[in-house]
């Protein structure tokens, strides 16, 4: 089944990474832009494409977001739909999910038309299409690769780390502005200081965590709200020759939810340490904001904390949300149209 919303081209990325939120995960983008160099680049392909827009109404910003939802059974009631909680809903239910998702960006971002609408599809492999256009990519000397390619010889030469992954349902690549901002950050603390243990919130695939291992770090703790993410994160923890020793993945709330919490910093403590020397989070300002009064509660008093996945339209607005939770923010650092934050406790 698919669920189509009508946005603009700016609103793209904030309106993806947002349905994260509500277990929608990897969208077909349909618009009137031809893919950049950088994107043919990456994409290893050799047009440009501007796909056609069959109700575009002579909108040359329009944008449409297709999600897809696999429909899980099909009773006297009507359709029934496993979300990302692997729970059975309806096509009403995640409609109206999206729709609060629209509203609540709607408050700080023009995000065009913002209608939802729903179809039902025919029967394709749409959960593996993608991976036509995934191709192996670096950030810095960080080679990314997916598990279906091959290194070549000047890959092998190139890299001084190798990240395998597999995205799977969670599809997180490392591609997007705001993991390349939390790898380097990443990088750079880790190998500038003695940084033994990372929490990363928000793990999706697992991408921060390994890479973290990699740059030096004892051991990861990543967690996150989607069972499919932490399976994929596990994974690929495989996949790059690390074992349970050297990280593990959990879901769970770690804003909501207390007991939650002190189970996490259970883990630090059964390393020799009272919290978390790196805690980061590439997540969107409507989770960053109500996270900060918790990171002091999993970070070391000495720790760094990393925050990405930040509009720079949304900078203040998160950095007031850390100053109030006894931070100091010693390092902005902007991509694009986003942001990184690097702070300490006060």
């Amino acid at each position: 089944m698919r669920f189509r919303v009508r946005t603009n081209t700016a609103s793209e990325d904030i309106v993806i990474s947002s349905m994260e939120d509500i277990g929608l995960y990897g969208a077909e983008i349909q618009d009137k832009v031809p893919l950049s160099g950088r994107e043919l680049e990456e994409l290893f392909i050799d047009e440009a494409p501007v796909p056609d827009i069959a109700d575009d109404n002579g909108e040359a910003d329009l944008a449409c977001l297709n999600f897809y939802v696999e429909i899980a059974d099909e009773s006297g009631d009507g359709l029934k739909l496993r979300d990302g909680e692997g729970i059975l809903v309806t096509p009403e239910e995640i409609q109206s999910r999206m729709r609060g998702v629209l509203d609540e960006l709607r408050q700080f971002s023009d995000i065009g038309d913002g209608t939802v609408t729903v179809s039902v599809t025919e029967d394709i492999d749409w959960r593996d299409n993608w991976k036509q256009y995934f191709h192996r990519f670096f950030i810095d000397d960080v080679l990314v690769i997916p598990s279906w390619e091959e290194m070549s010889e000047e890959d092998r030469k190139k890299a001084r780390h190798i990240l395998k992954i597999d995205p799977g349902a969670a599809f997180g690549t490392g591609l997007h502005e705001t993991t390349r901002l939390a790898v380097k950050a990443l990088e750079k603390e880790i190998v500038s200081g003695s940084a033994g243990s990372v929490l990363d919130i928000g793990t999706g695939s697992g991408v921060l965590s390994i890479l973290s291992l990699m740059f030096g770090a004892g051991y990861a703790v990543g967690i996150d709200l989607d069972p499919l993410a932490v399976s994929a994160a596990a994974e690929n923890r495989d996949r790059n020759g690390f074992g349970e020793d050297r990280m593990t993945a959990f879901r769970g709330d770690i804003i909501g939810d207390a007991d939650f919490r002190s189970e996490i910093l259970d883990i630090s403590r059964a390393h020799g340490g009272e919290g978390y020397d790196i805690v980061v989070a590439n997540i969107l300002p409507n989770v960053l904001v109500p996270l900060a009064p918790v990171v002091p509660g999993l970070l070391k008093k000495d720790g760094t904390l990393i925050y990405s996945g930040i509009l720079q339209t949304k900078a203040e607005e998160v950095e007031e949300a850390l100053a109030a939770a006894g931070f100091k923010v010693t390092e902005k650092t902007d991509l694009g149209e986003w942001c990184s934050l690097r702070a300490e406790r006060t």
